[in-house]
């Protein structure tokens, strides 16, 4: 229903084509400032074109008001006090096509706009306290962006950036705390991902200064520092409390409010309520702080008697020393388990090793990294005997400590399956024909033929697509043909769906975003004919 509402929503910011001359599509890269805080009205500026008139901005979320300048260069984007926090995505379309979803995030502290020039620690700007959310651009090369802040003795300042995630900014920043003189007192490159970020308690009362610059993501010969249009960034500066993680980490869908104990920084109220239809606490943090929905019974590892484990079960545990966790989980013959440690995705800094033993010591498994790009765990097992497993999470660098949490999920193995495309705005030209690819991804066994349709479509355009079959080329990849009749334009929501054809089970077509979610609402434009 959710999806449905979505797209009633947007279908009626549809424009139809009411002329019948050639008009240029929008382009949007990028918005700067790249967010806002709730209750504000942000004036950012657009990094591509607005296209032919008649050109309207959209939110995913509905959230937000958006209406161009009178030059058509920027947006003007009012942001409700109650706003969800987190990132909108948001899109520019017309008769003749739509941009890609960018990315705008909503803050709930003060926000302001970086000043040139801040290279030198004596052109520093000063920051208000106690917290404050600067949007910023590293703008040439060389450039150095810096920021005066007044702490008492004893004080902790949490610095922390946001780049590379979710901005998707072609840079690999780095973050410093220096005193007066210059010298570094505080440093960091990659935090969970390669965007910073930096705690320091000041010794004394003072000035410090916390100052950014940037690498290219991509290493080239270039010495030196980069910068660029595209290197936007939005740093968080806070005394305030920042919450690194909650314990539980997740919550079991349907679990209604849940009481949550707080873990970070400048904490002064331990715990907290997260509503019945909310994911994220905000309240007295400096960052929202999402909370993740698994479908697994949850319970935390001082909840664990004798550390035996049931199944299925999302254990919540957290590496206070050098030590593995260790855990016993009763198995029989033949049984099939799917383990799942989740780490960087909850904000965690550990890197999970799992060792699956039997009564005996003997190792019967060793699993590490998912990918050269994900140190998470995903493994499924099969029991060789009757027997109760031993489990032991690891660090594999042997680190330990707050921030070296996971989530152990194990559950048994569901055949499922997903498709996505390379893009969420599509064309296509009255009376004409457009292909969209499919990349199928089949997981834990998935075998049946998969067939496609679209919802949303209008009248004059139908769909056709190759049957994904069990094996072989299509297996993987399928193909989407639309087929547009008729003169008229269009504009507007579409959703691919495939279908297996034994199960009946239905899975979207799906975009993967920046920020990790997947979204499946696509934007369709059928072009008008010319006369």
């Amino acid at each position: 229903m959710a999806d449905i509402r979505i797209l009633s929503l947007l279908a009626a910011s549809i424009i139809h084509a009411g002329i019948s001359h050639a008009g240029d599509p929008p382009v949007l890269n990028r918005l700067t400032p790249a967010g806002g805080q709730r209750g504000s009205v942000v004036t950012a500026t657009l990094d591509g074109k607005a296209g032919t008139e008649g050109t309207v901005a959209s939110s995913r979320s509905g959230q937000l008001q958006l209406s161009f300048s009178e030059k058509r260069d920027s947006l003007q984007i009012t942001i409700p006090a109650d706003a969800s926090p987190g990132v909108h995505w948001i899109r520019l379309h017309n008769d003749f096509g739509a941009s890609e979803l960018r990315p705008f995030i909503v803050g709930v502290i003060p926000e302001i706009v970086e000043t040139e020039s801040n290279d030198l620690i004596a052109e520093a700007v000063s920051l208000p306290l106690p917290g404050v959310t600067v949007n910023g651009v590293l703008q040439k090369s060389n450039d150095v962006d810096s920021y005066a802040i007044r702490l008492n003795r004893g004080t902790t300042l949490v610095a922390g950036m946001t780049a590379r995630r979710i901005l998707d900014s072609p840079m690999d920043a780095i973050l410093q705390v220096t005193d007066s003189r210059g010298t570094v007192v505080a440093q960091n490159d990659d935090d969970v991902t390669t965007d910073p970020l930096v705690t320091f308690t000041a010794p004394q009362d003072g000035v410090w200064n916390v100052r950014t610059f940037a690498f290219p993501s991509a290493p080239n010969s270039t010495i030196g520092f980069a910068g660029a249009a595209t290197y936007v960034y939005r740093l968080t500066m806070s005394t305030d409390a920042v919450v690194h993680h909650t314990e539980p980490v997740v919550r079991q869908a349907g679990s209604g409010a849940q009481r949550l104990q707080l873990k970070g920084w400048n904490i002064t109220v331990p715990e907290a309520v997260l509503a019945e239809d909310s994911n994220v606490l905000t309240g007295q943090f400096a960052l929202p702080r999402f909370v993740h929905t698994v479908s697994e019974p949850v319970v935390t590892e001082d909840r664990i008697s004798d550390g035996v484990l049931s199944m299925p079960t999302a254990l919540c545990g957290r590496l206070t020393d050098e030590r593995a966790d260790e855990y016993l989980l009763q198995a029989g013959k033949g049984d099939r388990i799917r383990f799942r440690v989740e780490c960087r995705r909850h904000g965690s800094l550990m890197d999970p090793v799992l060792r699956v033993y039997d009564s005996a010591g003997t190792l019967l498994k060793e699993v590490d990294d998912i990918s050269r790009t994900d140190s998470d765990i995903d493994l499924v097992f099969t029991a060789p005997a009757n027997d109760q497993l031993r489990l032991v999470v690891a660090d594999r660098f042997l680190k330990s400590g707050d921030r070296h949490f996971y989530v152990m999920r194990i559950a048994p193995p569901v055949a499922s399956c997903q498709a996505t495309v390379a893009g969420t705005a599509f064309s296509v030209a009255a009376g004409g024909e457009l292909k969209i690819p499919l990349t199928i991804d089949r997981q834990q066994g998935f075998a049946e033929k998969l067939s496609f349709e679209v919802s949303g479509l209008p009248e004059q355009v139908t769909a056709t697509a190759t049957v994904s079959e069990k094996s072989g080329d299509t297996a993987k990849k399928a193909e989407l043909t639309l087929q547009s009749t008729g003169q008229a334009g269009w504009s507007g929501p579409v959703q691919i769906r495939a279908t297996g054809e034994e199960s009946g089970q239905s899975f979207p077509a799906v975009w993967s975003a920046s920020d990790g979610s997947s979204i499946d609402q696509l934007w369709l434009t059928v072009t008008p004919a010319a006369e």
